[in-house]
């Protein structure tokens, strides 16, 4: 996509993109530019004010996907988000969190742009075989029996094709998608909206009501995947199970793997 939303992003505007109800619930902070969003939350950690901090920035400088890789994170043209919340409970209260986001966000796409994504074991939203998305979840911890973390995404919106050529991967932005310059206030408030409500849904029922979802969006089902390892695991992906393992047919039988890099043997359809 060529062009860019030639308006920096406006808290006042995002809010008013929000659902009237949330309005008094959620936090809502836009930044010029920040090192990266998950960080500007983090500092908020053991804080009562973490739970419904919204922090938005128009350009990182220190963005960062799974693993400390770097995401691209130019200025006035994609959504850089980060999200603080507080569940009751133990760690296993957040089993599959970061799966069930990344169906949050790929169900408020379709709602709000008509744009199918699919998703990519653990945490990578897709598009017509390109990288458009992701999403990184980090456990803060609590000491008072909580678990406090911070959600970040980030997602190609208006990605001039000049600001993405350093990205090593295929990538595609919304805009291409759509074939128009979209409006990121907009969309903004509708992907928070929609993690927001999906988060009071996951505090409620964990990510059972979101498996169904994410396997009707795998990217990797039917696959032939090979997972980073020692030694690395190969087999044809078949979806994942309750607590958001892969599920991976291999030459020893069917594997959960719980956490790691799955990569394609091969590019192309589902077999």
């Amino acid at each position: 996509m060529q062009g860019m939303d030639s308006n920096l992003l406006c808290a006042d505007r995002v809010i008013k993109a929000l659902p009237i109800a949330l309005r008094q619930v959620l936090q809502v902070a836009v930044y010029d530019t920040v090192g990266s969003t998950n960080d500007v939350l983090r500092e908020k950690k053991g804080q009562a004010a973490l739970h419904g901090a919204v922090v938005i920035a128009d350009q990182q400088t220190e963005g960062r996907g799974r693993r400390g890789r770097r995401w691209c994170s130019p200025a006035g043209a994609n959504l850089y988000c980060s999200m603080g919340w507080r569940f009751s409970g133990s760690l296993e209260v957040l089993t599959g969190l970061s799966l069930a986001v990344g169906a949050m966000v790929a169900e408020q796409i379709k709602t709000h742009l008509g744009v199918d994504l699919q998703l990519k074991w653990p945490n990578d939203l897709y598009h017509n075989e390109r990288k458009l998305g992701g999403i990184l979840v980090e456990v803060l911890g609590d000491e008072s029996g909580g678990q406090s973390v911070v959600i970040g995404f980030g997602l190609n919106v208006n990605m001039p094709e000049e600001e993405g050529a350093s990205i090593e991967r295929p990538w595609t932005d919304l805009g291409s998608a759509v074939g128009a310059e979209v409006d990121r206030h907009a969309l903004a408030g509708a992907v928070v909206a929609g993690i927001a409500q999906g988060l009071a849904q996951f505090a409620e029922s964990g990510f059972a009501h979101w498996h169904a979802v994410w396997r009707h969006r795998d990217y990797l089902l039917g696959r032939s995947v090979v997972l980073d390892g020692t030694p690395p695991i190969s087999g044809i992906a078949c979806g994942v199970n309750d607590c958001g393992a892969l599920l991976v047919e291999s030459a020893a039988g069917r594997v959960a793997i719980a956490g790691g890099e799955a990569s394609l043997l091969e590019i192309g359809p589902a077999s």
